[in-house]
């Protein structure tokens, strides 16, 4: 592999291990766009894990399009060119086979420093079927990474 392409795998593992929120970008069938910031995690193949109402205008575009965009970035960086990830997807919601650990990414990123068992703070039960609150996973098809680069493709994890 090309040691500058590595590089930029590297910047891009590092943006996203270091950030909190993305942004996610969503549309209806009919093409009208949405974006919304979300908490999310990732596992180690870099699929990305977040929680959000089922309600909400995001989740309603999700489960009438999988089709997803997202942006990682910190928001603080200075003028000019700044770092960050943008990638693209397929969206599902994370049923019974995938939600423990879906809670498990999510506690020791929103509660490092607990030691309540996950399975204990989040009931996997309530985040199923019609909760009110549903796990959604990111498989990410593209990656790229931007800074004074523009935009260079990278690759994650397993494809």
């Amino acid at each position: 592999m090309d040691e500058h392409y590595s590089a930029y795998e590297e910047k891009a593992k590092k943006i996203i291990d270091n950030c909190t929120y993305m942004v996610v970008g969503t549309s209806t069938k009919g093409g009208k766009p949405w974006v919304a910031p979300v908490l999310f995690v990732y596992d180690s193949d870099f699929n990305i894990y977040f929680l959000s109402a089922i309600d909400a205008v995001h989740s309603k575009n999700l489960l009438e399009n999988a089709d997803v965009s997202i942006s990682i970035f910190d928001s603080r960086q200075k003028i000019g060119f700044p770092d960050g990830v943008q990638a693209e997807g397929k969206v599902s919601l994370v049923e019974k086979g995938d939600i423990k650990k879906a809670i498990t990414l999510y506690c020791k990123k929103v509660f490092p420093d607990s030691d309540i068992e996950p399975m204990k703070r989040y009931v996997p039960e309530n985040y199923l079927g019609a909760a009110e609150f549903r796990f959604f996973k990111i498989k990410l098809s593209a990656v790229y990474v931007t800074g004074e680069e523009r935009r260079v493709k990278v690759e994650l994890g397993d494809k």
